[in-house]
């Protein structure tokens, strides 16, 4: 598989800006190689007319965006959010961020087994969840207090058997990085970006 294969499928799992040396170190190549690959990457995207994507860069962070010209996808996309009740991908995406956050997109889509970034995206605008510090090269997400005060509770652990689920959650979650693939170990298992896991499509 073309290097720019593997570039454009960490992109699109990883959702958020990733710093370029994270994502060389994540792909096995030198920083040099890295940065050729991103640019004709970012090159064949803008184009080419039959890509509705661009990298956006920032500092020494990239991230895969829609195109400018087609925002109005983007804006009627969040005009139908608001229109519609919350799917269960959104329910069940939430759900695990009030249990286990503050907690990494990329653990959320690991328990998931599907890209969450549309969920989480929907769950911020609507104010039930919300962005906080960094872990690694990853942001961690929680439950708002307006989600908390929209159901009735003052404090998160008040939720139904919030011990016993986060115990639950906390416990897959050290499972889940204990056969991640370590740096400079053997390789346990598969990596999450040696295949493009399924775009969230509910």
């Amino acid at each position: 598989m073309e290097f720019s294969a593997k570039l454009e499928a960490l992109l699109f799992f990883f959702g958020e800006p990733i710093d370029i040396h994270v994502v060389a170190r994540m792909l096995n190549v030198s920083l040099e190689e890295c940065e050729a690959t991103v640019s004709h990457y970012e090159q064949a995207l803008i184009s080419s007319h039959e890509r509705g994507l661009i990298v956006l860069r920032k500092g020494n962070s990239i991230q895969l965006a829609t195109k400018p010209e087609l925002k109005e996808i983007g804006e009627a996309i969040i005009k139908d959010e608001f229109r519609e009740s919350l799917t269960p991908a959104a329910l069940e995406t939430l759900a695990l961020v009030s249990y286990l956050g503050p907690v990494t997109r990329a653990t959320v889509d690991y328990i998931r087994g599907v890209n969450s970034s549309y969920s989480i995206r929907n769950l911020s605008m609507r104010g039930l969840v919300e962005r906080g510090e960094e872990k690694g090269a990853s942001f961690r997400y929680s439950p708002t207090q307006d989600f908390l005060k929209h159901i009735g509770i003052s404090n998160i652990k008040m939720l139904p058997e919030y011990d016993r689920y986060h115990a639950l959650l906390e416990t897959f979650t050290r499972t889940m990085e204990e056969v991640v693939i370590p740096e400079n170990k053997e390789k346990k298992s598969e990596s999450p970006f040696d295949e493009v896991q399924n775009e969230e499509i509910e």
